[in-house]
């Protein structure tokens, strides 16, 4: 099976998830691992299964895997499984849910079989923080609390949840 996992990063948080399940992959398949900005659109068309890695910007995925998955041809001949990092606390339940239902309404208006999505808490860009601070009206200490918290993340768990995963989309391509 031809498999490409790709992917943007900020923070390091996706990339980290990225190569957990490009590591799961390779064991018994032909897996290749590359950024979203490496990829020329017709290069996707030899691969039976696109996991797609994005970190959750305002609500929903980045721009540059927005593109992307807007780009892809209706129809494309490969199955999609998705994966997104977020900061939970940093925005409403309902913002990165928002960007993991961006993979299913993608899937659908392209008829692309979706095999699932993971998502992954992940640290927050240090040039957000400030704003976001401010927006969740949180007091220094509180802050200061979920920061550290969140930049314990992505862990070893949730690599291994990654992989496991990859192994559960395999098991249903």
């Amino acid at each position: 099976m031809k498999i490409l996992v790709t992917y943007y990063t900020q923070t390091g948080n996706t990339e980290q998830i990225a190569k957990a399940i490009h590591q799961e992959l390779s064991g018994g398949h032909d897996a290749e691992l590359k950024k979203v900005e490496e990829i020329k659109l017709d290069a996707v068309q030899g691969y039976d299964i696109l996991f797609v890695g994005s970190p959750i910007h305002a609500n929903g995925l980045a721009a540059p895997v927005k593109e992307f998955l807007e780009a892809v041809p209706e129809g494309a001949g490969f199955k999609l499984a998705g994966f997104v990092t977020h900061a939970s606390f940093a925005y409403e339940k309902a913002g990165f849910e928002m960007g993991i239902q961006s993979f299913d309404d993608i899937s659908k208006q392209k008829h692309i079989d979706l095999l699932g999505c993971f998502d992954c808490e992940g640290r927050l860009a240090k040039e957000l923080q400030p704003m976001i601070k401010q927006v969740r009206e949180a007091s220094d200490e509180e802050w200061a609390e979920r920061m550290a918290e969140l930049d314990q993340h992505p862990n070893a768990e949730d690599v291994q949840k990654a992989k496991a995963f990859a192994r559960d989309v395999l098991s249903r391509a």
